[in-house]
């Protein structure tokens, strides 16, 4: 695959937003236009409800859940999101809609969404440039793939960002602000209730373009207002590194352990096992078909057990990274029980290699496997 073009935006957040929703604006019509072929949006529609109905309901529901939530607790992306569907031509009810789909996999208990995305953090102890290094898979449903975007936010009166996220959102995936302050985000499943529908991608945005150690962030998006299940990896320049187990209202925070983390989609801490899915559930719902009877902590089991034996007692170098992202397993055999993920309905979409203290990134479209790394960076 050719090399990744980083877009920058800059100004205030509205003029951002504009920016951005310029740049993507072909996609944004072309995937909008089609939505109502995705087969997530299908599995909610009612059966004997017009597709051209529903989603004018959805977008209008949308609008009324989000709204409020987003423009009082986070006016600065607010401010962006509006920009965006200015700068698209489009109405802003699809980008609620956008945002009402990211928020989809952790309110709806009765379809669970399929297994996604490994982090794991080493400290300086565990690699050869004796500096903290983190490292991603973003697994994801095939047909998102062309919403990547790697974007470097330039905003006025708060901290630059660089990294990634999808076209429609105005919030952070995976990134680092000019600090070196870093974050990666995987799904988790909890089973409480959300009071603000806020999704976490903003307050993730927000936390980089205001936070500058692991310490203040960690404060930060415990306290803050957002919807969302997650296992957060935050690292700064300072090599403070943690996790950050968090459901809609709950959270709980772990540390290293020989000097590394690992992410996958389960929680660990006694505190968010109580709120989690139970472990003998298994997939429902046709999102899930490939995955339906399977159950639903078993490939982030099996993921996290692998990423532990392949990063035991190394030195972890760049290389080192490049094969444990693109790891089939011990009989090299890919799946969605794998690191790396190849799937008929979900795949590694994107993979990224984060260095705090250099404040620099590596990311790649696509399998690790098959595809080779662009580097960017604040300097």
């Amino acid at each position: 695959m050719s090399r990744i073009n980083v877009e920058t935006f800059s100004g205030t957040h509205y003029e951002i937003g504009v920016q951005q929703g310029q740049a993507v604006r072909a996609l944004l019509h072309r995937t909008f236009a089609q939505a109502g072929n995705l087969v997530e949006v299908k599995s909610m529609k009612p059966r004997f409800v017009p597709m051209s109905l529903f989603l004018s309901l959805a977008r209008r529901r949308a609008t009324k859940q989000l709204h409020d939530a987003i423009v009082h607790y986070y006016p600065n992306q607010a401010a962006r999101l509006t920009g965006i569907a200015d700068g698209a031509g489009i109405d802003v009810s699809w980008l609620f809609f956008a945002q009402s789909m990211e928020l989809l996999v952790t309110i709806n208990s009765s379809i669970y969404h399929v297994p996604a995305c490994t982090s794991f953090g080493c400290t300086p102890q565990r690699t050869r440039t004796q500096d903290t290094i983190l490292a991603k898979n973003f697994d994801y449903p095939n047909h998102f793939f062309p919403l990547n975007l790697t974007c470097h936010v330039k905003p006025t009166g708060a901290y630059q960002t660089l990294g990634c996220t999808m076209a429609p959102l105005p919030g952070m995936l995976d990134g680092m602000n000019e600090h070196g302050l870093t974050v990666t985000q995987n799904l988790a499943y909890a089973i409480d209730e959300p009071t603000c529908f806020a999704p976490n991608s903003l307050a993730l945005q927000e936390m980089l373009e205001t936070c500058q150690t692991t310490d203040e962030a960690v404060q930060f998006i415990t306290h803050t207002q957002r919807a969302g299940n997650h296992l957060l990896m935050i690292a700064d320049v300072e090599d403070h590194i943690k996790t950050v187990e968090i459901s809609h209202n709950y959270s709980a925070i772990r540390s290293p352990q020989n000097g590394q983390l690992i992410n996958t989609n389960h929680y660990h801490t006694a505190t968010m096992q109580q709120h989690e899915v139970p472990h003998d559930a298994v997939f429902t719902g046709d999102v899930a078909q490939e995955f339906r009877g399977i159950r639903v902590h078993e490939s982030s089991e099996q993921r996290f057990q692998r990423a532990q034996e392949l990063l035991t007692d190394i030195v972890v170098d760049d290389h080192v990274l490049a094969t444990v992202l693109s790891d089939h397993g011990q009989n090299n055999m890919a799946s969605n029980l794998t690191l790396c993920q190849h799937g008929d309905y979900l795949s590694t979409l994107r993979s990224g290699i984060f260095y705090p203290k250099r404040r620099q990134l590596k990311v790649l479209y696509g399998n690790p496997c098959q595809n080779t790394f662009s580097e960017f960076s604040f300097s």
